[in-house]
């Protein structure tokens, strides 16, 4: 059967189906899903677990074998099957009955991977899982309900914050669960079980070498191509988060782009968004400096850095963020 987000805890704290499929296009949603349910397994005796990556050679041949085998292992144990895609190849399919048909008892299955669409859940494999255990569908916060998710996350962690503060964390991650979780686990640190404000979230994201984020955007902005590379220096080699330094180029791209659509007045859309001075004149001499075009490929280079911070791909990060600053500057 399918479980809804709001049961899963409690559903962990109950007996355990021997197949489960975890879906979400939010890593850190995703991964959280999974630990718990890893937490939950080894309370109940689950002491192995075993991987299987989707790119590894004859993967849905090793699914086979794994059922198969299952009587050969004096312990129990969990088998992870983490897809690269939601569309699974007949092959796999296959495989996945073949499990299902007969599961070894002393195996727990963890299917987990990028929401599938409507068509996909109709499948004989998804509806499999439905069948013999259960699945969870986990989706990102959105309008409301992202301002609401980092709220809760805060007191989760043991914290309130003024209605300010969680504006703030809200407006800079602009719906990156990844980033804001990184922060809240900063400000976790430093602030733990208090209450905070917009003045400890700007404190907590400055490094240790006393340049912030937001120094480097402000930089950017300037076009002082020198300096954002020295801070990118200090930031890289000090504690400097890469996703929070992407939130604030991100956040920029965006406004960048809609003062350089037209048909905007300025003067509104500077209240609106909450900028003052001098970072109005800045993002004017930007908005002039940068093309639409320009401005757009920035923008797409943040979702490929996205990706690379949250695993999706090998590349490394920080001289992709060198190399969105150099075109913002220029």
């Amino acid at each position: 059967m399918r479980l809804k987000p709001t049961h899963w805890a409690s559903h962990l704290r109950g007996p355990l189906a021997s197949v489960y499929g975890l879906f979400s296009d939010e890593p850190l949603l995703l991964q959280e899903a999974e630990d718990a349910l890893m937490a939950a397994a080894a309370q109940h005796g689950f002491a192995q677990k075993q991987r299987l990556a989707q790119q590894d050679g004859g993967i849905w041949d090793a699914l086979r074998d794994e059922r198969d085998a299952g009587s050969l292992f004096a312990a129990q144990r969990v088998l992870l099957l983490r897809l690269d895609s939601p569309k699974v190849p007949k092959e796999g399919s296959a495989a996945l009955q073949y499990w299902l048909a007969s599961p070894p008892p002393d195996a727990l299955l963890v299917v987990s991977g990028p929401r599938p669409d409507a068509s996909t859940q109709k499948t004989a494999w998804f509806k499999g899982i439905e069948t013999h255990g259960h699945t969870l569908l986990l989706y990102r916060p959105e309008g409301r309900d992202w301002s609401r998710w980092v709220e809760e996350r805060l007191r989760a962690a043991g914290m309130q914050a003024d209605s300010a503060a969680v504006q703030l964390l809200t407006d800079l991650s602009a719906g990156n669960l990844g980033a804001c979780h990184q922060a809240i686990q900063r400000l976790q640190q430093v602030y733990p079980g208090q209450r905070i404000d917009v003045i400890a979230i700007r404190a907590v994201l400055a490094d240790s070498s006393q340049f912030t984020i937001y120094d480097l955007a402000d930089a950017v902005l300037r076009g002082e191509t020198e300096q954002m590379l020295h801070m990118l220096d200090r930031l890289r080699n000090g504690d400097g988060e890469p996703a929070l330094c992407l939130w604030v180029l991100h956040k920029d791209l965006r406004l960048l782009a809609e003062l350089r659509a037209g048909g905007v007045d300025v003067d509104a859309f500077f209240r609106q968004n909450r900028i003052f001075p001098p970072r109005q004149g800045w993002l004017r001499t930007a908005a002039r400096r940068l093309t639409r075009s320009g401005l757009q490929a920035g923008i797409e280079d943040c979702l490929a850095i996205d990706a690379r911070i949250k695993g999706q791909d090998p590349t490394p990060v920080w001289p992709a963020l060198t190399d969105l600053c150099l075109r913002m500057c220029r």
